[in-house]
Formats: C-alpha cells, sequence, structure tokens
C-alpha cells in the first residue's frame, strides 16, 4: 500500500504541475448540463449540480486522508450510532463550502478570482505533494532495504520523466507515454517486492527507552502477577501514532508513571505488516492504529483508550487498571 501511495503522491504533483491533465468525463458534463457537452443546454438541473459536486467531492477526498483514515477508523471501531454520526459530520464538512455560499451569494464575493496565483498555488502544492512522496520513501525504507528503495525512486523518475515528455513528444509518439508510465508503475510494485523477498528479513524495529517487545501470550501472567501493562500500538507511518508518542507518551508526567514499579510499557510495531499485531486489534474490534490499551488486577480484560491521547486519560487508565 506504501508503494501505490508513492505512487499516486508522485501522479498527483506531476498533475498539478501540469505535466499532465485529467479532463472531467464526458458524462459528468452532460449531467451537469454544461454547455459543449450537451449543447443546446445553458443550465444544469439540479441532478446535474449533485453530480457534479459528488464528483468534486471524490476528487477532494484523497486530499484529507490522513484525517478521515483516523475518523473512520475511530468510527468501524464503535457502534452504529457512532459510525451514523461520524460520516454525517464527513458529508457536512465536505458540502460546508457549497452550503454557505448557497445559504449567503454574497460570500462568492469574497473568493479570489481566478489568475495567475492559481498556477503558482498548483506548483507549491504539488512540492508538498513530492515532499510527501520523500517521506514515505523512509518509511519504505525500513521495510523493503535500500536497494529496493533505489529501484523504487528510479522508477518513480522514470515515470515522472515519461509524465513531463508527454506533450513534447512527437504527435506520432505521444500514445507511447502512457503505456511507459502503466508498465513502470507495474514494475515499481513488482520488481522491489522480490528484492525485497529475495533478500533476508530483516527484523522488526526494536523498542527503545523503557518501551518492551509486545507479548501478548504474557499479558495475562503478567496481570496475574499484580502487573499492570500499557501496550502501545505504533508504525512508523502512522503520524497520529508520532504525535501522541511525542506530546502524550514521552511527556514528564506520563512517562514516569510508565516507568514506575509494577507498571510494564509494550509497544508492537506494525510498520510491517504483522499477523499477530493484526489478531490482536481485531480481538479489539479495531482495524486501524493508533491503538493503545491498559491490563492489570483492576481491568484484566483491558481498557482501550482514545486515538487522539491525552495525560488524563492515560493517568486515569493506568489508575483503574492497578486497581485504584
Amino acid at each position: 500500500m506504501s508503494a501505490l501511495r508513492l505512487l499516486l503522491l508522485t501522479l498527483f504533483a506531476g498533475n498539478l504541475w501540469g505535466w499532465f491533465e485529467i479532463p472531467v468525463p464526458a458524462f459528468v458534463g452532460r449531467l451537469a448540463g454544461i454547455p459543449g457537452f450537451n449543447p443546446g443546454t445553458s443550465h444544469a438541473s439540479l441532478a446535474g449540480q449533485f453530480g457534479t459536486g459528488v464528483f468534486a467531492t471524490l476528487l477532494a477526498t484523497p486530499c484529507s486522508a490522513p484525517f478521515v483514515g483516523t475518523a473512520v477508523a475511530f468510527a468501524l471501531a464503535r457502534g452504529p450510532f457512532e459510525i451514523f454520526a461520524i460520516f454525517l459530520a464527513l458529508g457536512l464538512g465536505f458540502g460546508a463550502p457549497y452550503l454557505l455560499v448557497a445559504a449567503f451569494p454574497a460570500i462568492a464575493r469574497l473568493l479570489p478570482r481566478p489568475g495567475r496565483w492559481m498556477i503558482v498555488l498548483r506548483r507549491i502544492l504539488g512540492l508538498l505533494l513530492a515532499g510527501t512522496a520523500v517521506s514515505l520513501l523512509t518509511v519504505l525504507a525500513g521495510t523493503l532495504g535500500p536497494t529496493a528503495i533505489w529501484v523504487i525512486v528510479g522508477l518513480v523518475l522514470a515515470i515522472a520523466a515519461a509524465l513531463w515528455a508527454a506533450h513534447r513528444l512527437p504527435i506520432a509518439l505521444r500514445p507511447a507515454s502512457p503505456i511507459a508510465v502503466i508498465a513502470l508503475a507495474l514494475a515499481a510494485f513488482a520488481v522491489p517486492t522480490q528484492i525485497a523477498t529475495s533478500r533476508s528479513t530483516p527484523a522488526a524495529n526494536e523498542p527503545t527507552g523503557f518501551w518492551k517487545p509486545f507479548d501478548e501470550a504474557a499479558i495475562g501472567k503478567l496481570v496475574v502477577d499484580g502487573k499492570t501493562v500499557f501496550v502501545d500500538v505504533t508504525a512508523d507511518w502512522c503520524v497520529t501514532c508520532i504525535v501522541n508518542k511525542r506530546l502524550i507518551l514521552e511527556s514528564s508526567t506520563v512517562n514516569a508513571r510508565l516507568t514506575a514499579p509494577g507498571v510494564l510499557a509494550m509497544q508492537a510495531d506494525w510498520t510491517r505488516p504483522d499477523d499477530g499485531i493484526a489478531r490482536f486489534l481485531a480481538a479489539n474490534n479495531r482495524y486501524g492504529i493508533p491503538f493503545n490499551a491498559v491490563y492489570g488486577p483492576g481491568a484484566p480484560a483491558g481498557i482501550v483508550l482514545p486515538e487522539l491521547l491525552t495525560e488524563r486519560a492515560v493517568l486515569d487508565a493506568l489508575a483503574k487498571a492497578a486497581g485504584g
């Protein structure tokens, strides 16, 4: 999946830099009643306006993935009410700009007019996407190894070159550009995977500091012995996990509690796929991370913490699990 995200980020960046364009499908234009798509029709129907809004939402959804992914994972781990509330909030959030302009048409006058600033903004956004792709390479480096990473970098650069050259080639050769992009994209999936599987499997990231390796089978015995166990399921590619770690788990207050006598902190690294961690998450009705839980004499079945941690939530769960 990380390789797929890397390819998508490369394609999005190339699109924003003007290397290629994705035309709006003709059926969307006809549905919206746009002149040219449906000659003789000058006004969009209500269904057409709705369809255009849906299409715009679909195009915008990938940009909100870091936030939507966490929200959807939270909803699916809860009940029907939470699922309905989260998806209703997502729908209202996507539709809010249209609803505000429809309710208060004067707002449209405050919007900046189209101009060259849009081209500059596109290039800046393309740079941000390219930066995200580079950061994703650091995650892949820990799972595939340096050789596979250099192969991916070469293939992605070749894809970028093929996109850039698409409109600069003679007309007779232009159909070769999309064929080359597809072939290189397939190679970016297949070749690095073969390289990674042919070498010895690297060891998982070992926990550092006071963290101990995750051992689900040992949790029950530790609890029987009167210990409190804090479990942190994390991954290098999980932004929310990193925020929780930096702001909460590494804070002086929580750190002192996790290193106190009678408390054991376990860390499960899910940067690379791990069936044991996946089964542990599924047993707790979770299908994504971050995931944190506390076990102890006062809570042998575990206390599941929210996705976004707070010091108070962690400390209260530790105290309750300890029987306090």
